[in-house]
C-alpha cells in the first residue's frame, strides 16, 4: 500500500530483504543521540506546521483503507451531517471489519472540543477531549484476530476488501502537509529540508496497556512473532515528486513501542533500515524514550537532525553496497505526518496523546520563499 509503511524489523528483514544494520547504525547514531532527543530551544516560539494541532475539528474520513467508492462518500456525507467539517486530520486505516465507516451511529460530538469515533462492537475508538487523543484497538475482533487481511477465514469465507500487498491492520490518524493524493503539489507548497534552520517536534504519549488477545499465531504467514507498533512518522519526498502519493517516499520513525505483549518494548528492534512492501525506504530511530505503561512519556525531537540520521545512514548502506547513490537531505521535502498502530496478531491496544507540535524556524536566507509557502497553506 503506498501510503503506509511496515516498519516490523523482522518481518521487512524477512520478507523484503532488508539489512539490518544494528552495529553500523549504533556506531552513525553515537553523535546525534543527545541532539536527536533533546531538541533544544532556539528562542522565538516559530512557526506551527502542524494544522490544527488540539484537533479542534476533529477527524475526517481518509486514506489508506480499502473501501469501496460508494462507502467512502456515504461516509464522509454521514459525517459531514454530524458535523465534521473542515477537518484538517485523516484516518489512515486498513481493515476489514474494524472500519469506522461501518458504524452509522459514528462519530458523535459530546461536548465542546469532544469527539467519539468507535466500531459498533467498541473494538476500535478514537476519543478526543480537549485537545487529548485516545486510540483503542483489539485486533482479536479483526479478520482471522489480526492476521493476514487477505486469507478466507477459517471457514473459508473470502475476505470483502482487496488487500493487496497490505495486509495487516494499521490504525493511524495523519496529515499532508501539501496536497492530498489527488491533486498536484505546487513548488510554493512543498516544506523544503533547507527552507528551515530548525524543526522541532514534541509530544506527550502514555500506553494505558499492550496486551495480547489473541493465541493464534500468525508466525508463518507473517515470518515474525505476532507484535504491535505505536510509532510518530515523518514522510519525506523527493522535491521532484508531483504528487504525494508518487513513488520514492522515505519514512522516518520514532517507534514508540514494539511489543510483542505484556506492555514490554523490545529493544533490538532499532536502530533499523530497510524498504517497506513498497519499495520505499523506512528508518527508524534507536535515540528515542520508549513507552511504559501508565506513564506519560515526553518526546522532544530535532527533526532535521533525524532526518539527516536517517538519510546518512542509508548512504552508508549504499556505500556498503558498492553504489554511489547519496540521500542528501535538501533534495528532499516533508510531506506528512503520521502516528498510531500498526499490528500483527491479536492485540489488545490503548495509548493517548496530547500536546502536538512541530515548530520551523525559517532559514533566513529563504525568508521569501517561507513566507510565500505560509499564504498559499493558510
Amino acid at each position: 500500500m503506498k501510503h503506509t509503511l511496515t516498519v516490523a524489523c523482522i518481518i521487512l528483514k524477512s520478507a523484503w530483504q532488508a539489512v539490518f544494520l544494528r552495529s553500523a547504525l549504533t556506531t552513525l547514531l553515537l553523535a546525534p543521540l543527545a541532539a536527536t532527543s533533546h531538541a533544544a530551544d532556539p528562542g522565538p516560539a516559530g512557526r506551527e506546521l502542524l494544522r490544527d494541532p488540539t484537533w479542534s475539528k476533529g477527524v475526517t474520513q481518509g486514506y489508506a483503507n480499502h473501501l469501496s467508492a460508494a462507502e467512502r462518500q456515504d461516509c464522509r456525507a454521514r459525517w459531514t451531517a454530524s458535523g465534521i467539517t473542515g477537518a484538517q486530520w485523516a484516518f489512515w486505516e486498513i481493515s476489514e471489519r474494524l472500519y469506522f465507516a461501518h458504524n452509522p451511529a459514528t462519530p458523535t460530538m459530546p461536548g465542546p472540543g469532544a469527539f467519539s469515533w468507535r466500531t459498533a462492537d467498541d473494538a476500535k475508538q478514537c476519543l478526543i477531549t480537549d485537545g487529548s487523543v485516545r486510540m483503542i484497538l483489539d485486533t482479536r475482533h479483526e479478520w482471522r484476530e489480526g492476521g493476514k487481511l487477505s486469507l478466507p477465514s477459517k471457514d473459508g469465507t473470502p475476505p470483502k476488501y482487496d488487500h493487496g500487498i497490505t495486509t495487516w491492520p494499521h490504525f493511524l490518524i495523519g496529515q499532508h502537509f501539501a496536497k492530498d493524493n489527488h491533486g498536484p503539489v505546487l513548488e510554493a507548497e512543498k516544506l523544503r529540508f533547507g527552507r528551515f534552520d530548525r524543526l522541532r517536534f514534541t509530544a506527550d504519549v502514555k500506553l494505558n496497556h499492550l496486551l495480547k488477545s489473541s493465541d493464534w499465531d500468525h508466525r508463518a504467514e507473517f515470518k515474525a512473532p505476532n507484535h504491535a507498533i505505536f510509532y510518530m512518522a515523518f514522510v519525506v519526498m523527493p522535491v521532484s515528486a508531483t504528487r504525494v502519493g508518487d513513488a520514492g517516499k522515505f519514512y522516518i520513525l520514532i517507534p514508540a513501542i514494539y511489543s510483542e505483549g505484556q506492555n514490554r518494548h523490545v529493544v533490538e528492534c532499532h536502530p533499523w533500515l530497510g524498504q517497506d512492501q513498497s519499495g520505499d525506504g523506512v528508518y527508524f530511530t534507536g535515540s528515542q524514550p520508549p513507552l511504559r505503561a501508565g506513564d506519560w512519556v515526553h518526546y522532544d525531537t530535532d527533526v532535521k537532525q533525524l532526518i539527516r540520521e536517517a538519510l546518512a545512514a542509508a548512504t552508508k548502506e549504499s556505500r556498503a553496497r558498492g553504489q554511489t547513490k547519496t540521500f542528501v537531505p535538501e533534495e528532499y521535502f516533508l510531506a506528512k505526518f503520521l502516528i498510531g498502530w500498526e499490528v500483527w496478531g491479536g492485540f489488545n491496544t490503548d495509548v493517548e496523546f496530547k500536546n502536538l507540535s512541530l515548530r520551523g524556524w525559517p532559514a533566513r536566507q529563504n525568508d521569501r520563499d517561507s513566507t510565500s509557502t505560509d499564504k498559499e497553506q493558510r
